[in-house]
């Protein structure tokens, strides 16, 4: 099995990843995000990465959710902002939300027409592997990044994923794999330790995000696979 990871969404051409399988992950906060929301009962995650767009489908749809920032701050005119606390049962159990944010719904956009598409976070991690495992085919990694740029803790996400999966299977990667697995080589980490000179993750902390940030670094949280399925992520539970 070869896992190819990218470390930025904008390292990958619309149609470039059309046919072949995919992992996204934003772990601050859209893939925290998508798989808090499913497990908390939503029916489908959907994602866009314009404003316009999603505020033209609240118009013709009013129970339609929109989630999403900008800066980190809620989209004015949306019901909720990128705060995976704020994706409670009692907010969107049994309904349809429409996520629009800097990255994650970015990374998103790039990987449509994949074969498998699937959305990877700290909170999921352990499923996610063991989904790896069991499917034992090629996949591409898709870190989000922080606009444009490079963002440690999407990064340390892949690292962790490669680090479990080779526990259990033989994995190959590419050279940036190979240097996000290092931190993993020995069982004892601290991922706020880790985080701790990270751009996105001191801007979350700076701006008043810094109970998000402790929920996304939790490990094995979620028991929940977010899995494309025509427009949106639904959950294929493990």
């Amino acid at each position: 099995m070869h896992i190819k990871i990218y470390s930025t969404a904008n390292e990958v051409e619309i149609g470039q990843l059309k046919d072949k399988n995919v992992i996204i992950i934003d772990v601050l906060r859209a893939t925290s995000v998508i798989a808090t929301a499913l497990t908390n009962g939503a029916k489908k995650v959907m994602t866009t990465h314009s404003i316009d767009v999603a505020l033209a489908q609240k118009a013709k749809n009013p129970y339609l959710i929109l989630g999403g920032e900008r800066n980190a701050e809620r989209i004015k005119g949306f019901d909720f902002g990128n705060s995976p606390l704020e994706y409670t049962s009692d907010n969107i159990r049994n309904e349809n939300i429409l996520l629009c944010t800097s990255n994650g719904t970015q990374a998103v956009n790039k990987a449509l027409g994949a074969n498998i598409l699937i959305a990877a976070s700290f909170l999921n991690l352990d499923s996610i592997v063991k989904y790896l495992e069991n499917v034992n085919e090629d996949f591409n990694i898709v870190c989000s990044g922080t606009n444009g740029n490079f963002s440690l803790d999407d990064g340390l996400c892949a690292g962790l994923i490669l680090s479990e999966l080779r526990k259990r299977i033989t994995v190959s990667t590419n050279d940036l794999g190979e240097l996000l697995v290092i931190p993993f080589e020995k069982d004892s980490f601290s991922l706020h330790e880790l985080l701790n000179e990270c751009f996105h993750f001191n801007f979350l902390k700076n701006n008043g995000f810094s109970v998000d940030v402790d929920y996304c670094l939790n490990i094995n949280y979620i028991d929940l696979i977010p899995i494309w399925d025509a427009d949106g992520f639904i959950s294929l539970k493990t």
